[in-house]
């Protein structure tokens, strides 16, 4: 009966064993082969794709940045070279350079034969100090992607057919030796342990799992033998107790469907075996875990699913821990699933007893940890990594505060592990880049998740170094930042030799000077400032008289050091802002790129004259050498570089033909200006000997009496040929030559006197407001000099009022602060002029307790037509009196001003509509008045 049910199911099936095995191995096989062969051609796609897109990259990039020099001096030959050497590259099929200002292609290359597959095009824009000059745009052929697609496949097709083949010999070689024929021979004792032919014993000589299993059929056929023949004898007394037997099959089948319940519903695996390894039952979770099924596992030994590394462990947990104490606590092993791969698990393991409490089996609940394992190695992996990579790494929490550094972190930065822990990211801020812009990095790291760019910080030692860096932030589940991560490198070494490459493109290697390219790129961003602010600026070309009389009798050396030498001593002539440059051989230029006078350039070019008169020696020879200078002005004489360099080098050659050692202006008109400037500057050193200036005073009235109550001390110069000149012609050089303080202090004498004169003559006492400059607040003696001059004329501090510019506070704060406090003590008051215009800055009002201010005349003529002035004023006034201070305003000329002032609640006016400024005469006529109110006036 037994034969026949096995050749029904044989014959329902259509399969036998070996052919089930030999299916289930083929699918074993080639199901996780063919994922891992797909998933290997994917990630072999992805990284040919992304190779060939940073190559597009790189090659774009080189492109880009080689173009920007050819670009901006729209120099073709400087980039062919590079368009050719990029052109090598057999992916690229064309690149077009176009120029963005003309909008036309400046270079372009094209291979149209390699165009055999699809292309791609990328581009980007050609960026030269911050600005588009052009465009690159480049087109790459695809094919080659699809080629090395094809190969891949191919190659991984042919090796995962020969892993097949072999595997599938190897596994039927060993199933049919160490399975299918004892198993045979294990279905022929089945099928008589059915049919219960029992005289015959069963012999067994293997000492493997289907010994042991053959070994138990031997068992079971004496087992039954001695059962059936017991049966016969017991068959009454079991029909006897039928119904108690039921009782307790009842009560055991409700409680082994419990533990069923909870046994095949378990998450964890759970397998149970005899004290000899058989395996008695296990349930689905373990099952899947090692890739059996209930029966083929039941045919297994339990000491052959355990790792021969692990066996030693689980024999000595077994031994010492169960069979003595009834369990053992969870520790980790390693099983072979049905295909011997490794499966690492943690184990807890249970003693199981019988009615007499005697151990007869053994409860294992197992855990896979295999992801648990995976994440231990990509850990210790990821530290390895974290601290021998050549890059710094940081790791802080989401306040910014640092949790770990590697070593190269220490080696860049100086720092210890020990040093930086716990301490804020800024204990590395160099100092160099504005609080906008790490709140900038910041938001974008906020809104991105990263960033990443070049920035300077300081080392332990204090060196500031460059490094790029790239700031990564690190979320949980949640989406909250947890972590930042930083990477950097340190660039000092590069940046070094892009400096010395930048140098050698914009400096001359001689003289250290800029070199003309260099100098063309300044004037041009001059001319570029001086449109947008509506100013002048100056070129001067410099050329040494004989120069190549020196370098032919004396040798090439002896040029170079004198080229070296007058770099030098221009150079130091020059003020702050001044550029000098070699325009080659013994010519120089030199840019002064804001002037408010062509006269300026004549000063300057009087002061490069003047440090070639002392000789110089120059191998064991003492010479003279004097330059020709030519001077152009923009917009007067050219509106470009190449006009103005033109022009200057035009008027240098006119110098030289009128006798050298001299300097020359493009035009008459700037020569005569020049002239005129001379002149000023050669009279005004002789100006105070011969009595020639004077004071003219303009009144400041009270807005509500009309009274006047005091007067701005405005000097005046009577020029013996140019006639009565006022500060704006002859202040600023009288600055720029030193004669401001002898001038200064002449106007305090000069203005203490006169208020003596009108008070000796019974005029009704008024405050005399004069102006200092900047250079006498560097006198260490300007508060004696105003002491000296009010004790001299008997007058009280009040008498006169200090007028300083916001700029003049602003020079050296500290020193002013201690004149104007040295002052103030003396009863003298204190206005800030121009107020508006300067720094405005409310902690030095507070700290200068000034008594008025003073709105500068830019912002009262056009009030009140214009809403901006209007506003301004409105606030200054508003401001002073919340700080307790008067207002002055200059330049009232017109009624409407008035009024605008009087109903804002200015104190008091001084300009036209009231009075200009008055010689002294005149001025005492006007305190004589009642009021000067403008419906009176």
């Amino acid at each position: 009966m037994a034969q026949q049910a096995d050749d029904k199911t044989t014959a329902s099936t259509g399969l036998n064993l070996r052919d089930v095995f030999l299916i289930a191995v083929i699918l074993g096989l080639l199901i996780p082969a063919s994922i891992i062969s797909y998933l290997s051609f994917n990630i072999q796609k992805d990284n040919l794709t992304a190779q060939l897109d940073t190559d597009q990259r790189r090659l774009l990039d080189i492109v880009a940045l080689g173009m920007q020099e050819p670009l901006w001096n729209l120099s073709r030959q400087a980039g062919n070279p590079l368009i050719a050497s990029v052109m090598e590259d057999p992916r690229v099929i064309s690149i077009r350079v176009t120029d963005t200002q003309s909008n036309q292609v400046f270079l372009s290359a094209v291979h149209s034969e390699r165009r055999i597959g699809s292309v791609s095009y990328v581009e980007k824009p050609v960026i030269y100090r911050g600005e588009a000059i052009g465009q690159v745009t480049m087109e790459f052929d695809n094919e080659n992607l699809a080629i090395a697609l094809s190969n891949q496949v191919k190659n991984i097709l042919t090796i995962l057919a020969a892993q097949l083949v072999l595997s599938i010999m190897l596994i039927m070689s060993i199933l049919h030796s160490r399975f299918l024929r004892p198993m045979r021979l294990l279905t022929e004792q089945a099928r008589l342990l059915a049919e219960l032919k029992l005289d015959t014993p069963f012999e067994w000589s293997r000492r493997d799992e289907l010994g042991r299993l053959g070994t138990h059929l031997e068992w079971t056929r004496s087992e039954l033998k001695r059962l059936v023949d017991e049966l016969r004898a017991k068959t009454l007394a079991l029909e006897a107790d039928i119904s108690r037997r039921r009782e307790v099959e009842d009560a055991l089948r409700r409680s082994e469907n419990k533990y069923r319940e909870l046994f095949w519903s378990n998450l964890d695996g759970i397998v149970i075996s005899s004290l000899d390894g058989q395996v008695i039952d296990a349930n689905p979770a373990f099952l899947n875990l090692m890739c059996y099924s209930l029966d083929q596992l039941k045919q297994q030994n339990f000491w052959g699913l355990v790792a021969e590394e692990s066996e030693a462990l689980e024999r000595f947990n077994l031994d010492n821990k169960v069979l003595r104490f009834g369990y053992c606590d969870e520790f980790e092993a390693t099983y072979l699933n049905r295909f011997d791969n490794q499966v690492p698990v943690s184990v807890k393991t249970v003693a199981m007893r019988d009615a007499f409490g005697r151990i007869n089996a053994v409860w294992r609940m197992v855990r896979d940890i295999s992801e648990k394992r995976a994440a231990e190695e990509r850990v210790q992996l990821a530290a390895k990594v974290f601290e021998n990579t050549v890059e710094g790494i940081m790791i802080t929490d989401a306040d910014k505060r640092i949790r770990s550094v590697n070593r190269a972190f220490t080696e860049i930065t100086g720092y210890t592990q020990h040093e930086v822990l716990g301490q804020k990211t800024s204990i590395l801020s160099s100092g160099r880049h504005d609080e906008p812009f790490y709140e900038q990095m910041w938001q974008s790291i906020s809104e991105q998740g990263s960033w990443q760019g070049e920035l300077w910080n300081r080392r332990k030692n204090g060196e500031v170094y460059p490094e790029w860096l790239a700031i990564n932030a690190v979320r949980n589940s949640l989406g909250e930042i947890t972590h930042y991560v930083a990477i950097f490198s340190d660039l000092t070494e590069r940046k070094a030799a892009d400096d010395r490459i930048q140098f050698l493109a914009h400096f001359d290697v001689l003289t250290s000077l800029p070199n003309r390219v260099h100098m063309q790129d300044r004037v041009e961003l001059a001319i570029h400032n001086a449109v947008r602010d509506n100013q002048r600026l100056a070129l001067l070309l410099l050329d040494l008289d004989r120069f190549k009389t020196v370098n032919e009798s004396l040798g090439h050396s002896a040029g170079d050091t004198l080229l070296q030498v007058a770099a030098d001593r221009i150079r130091s002539v020059l003020a702050p802002g001044e550029m000098l440059a070699r325009q080659g051989g013994d010519e120089f230029i030199i840019l002064l790129p804001l002037i408010s006078d062509p006269g300026e350039a004549a000063l300057a070019a009087e002061r490069v004259r003047e440090v070639f008169a002392s000789p110089i020696e120059l191998h064991n020879h003492v010479i003279t050498i004097t330059p020709s200078i030519g001077i152009s002005v923009y917009p007067d004489d050219g509106r470009d570089y190449e006009t103005l360099v033109r022009n200057a080098d035009a008027a240098m050659y006119h110098a030289k033909s009128s006798g050298r050692n001299s300097y020359k202006f493009y035009t008459a008109d700037l020569n005569a200006r020049a002239r005129e400037i001379l002149a000023i500057e050669s009279q005004l050193r002789f100006a105070l000997e011969r009595d020639e200036f004077v004071l003219h005073y303009q009144p400041q009235v009270d807005m509500k009496t009309g009274c006047i109550i005091g007067a701005e001390a405005l000097i005046r110069w009577n020029h013996p040929s140019l006639g009565l000149l006022g500060p704006v012609r002859f202040i600023q050089v009288a600055e720029e030559r030193g004669f401001i303080v002898q001038i200064g202090n002449w106007v305090i004498a000069e203005a203490t006197r006169q208020m003596v004169a009108w008070r000796q003559a019974g005029l009704p006492e008024v405050t005399l407001a004069i102006n200092l400059s900047a250079l006498q607040f560097r006198q260490p003696d300007l508060a004696e000099q105003v002491q000296q001059a009010l004790l001299s004329h008997d007058l009280p501090g009040h008498a006169l009022d200090i007028e300083v510019t916001e700029s003049v506070i602003m020079e050296d704060a500290q020193a002013t602060i201690q004149a104007i406090d040295t002052m103030k003590s003396m009863g003298l008051r204190l206005s800030i002029d121009d107020f508006g215009t300067g720094y405005s800055s409310l902690s030095y009002l507070k700290r200068f307790k000034a008594d008025k201010l003073k709105i500068d005349r830019s912002f009262v003529r056009d009030i009140p037509q214009d809403a901006d002035d209007s506003a301004i004023a409105r606030a200054i006034i508003n401001m002073a009196k919340n700080l307790n201070m008067q207002v002055v305003a200059e330049g009232v000329e017109t009624m409407e001003q008035w009024q605008f002032l009087e109903q804002e609640g200015c104190d008091f006016v001084q300009g036209y509509l009231i009075a200009k400024p008055l010689p002294a005469e005149e001025f005492a006529a006007l305190l004589t008045q009642g009021s000067l109110l403008p419906q009176d006036g």
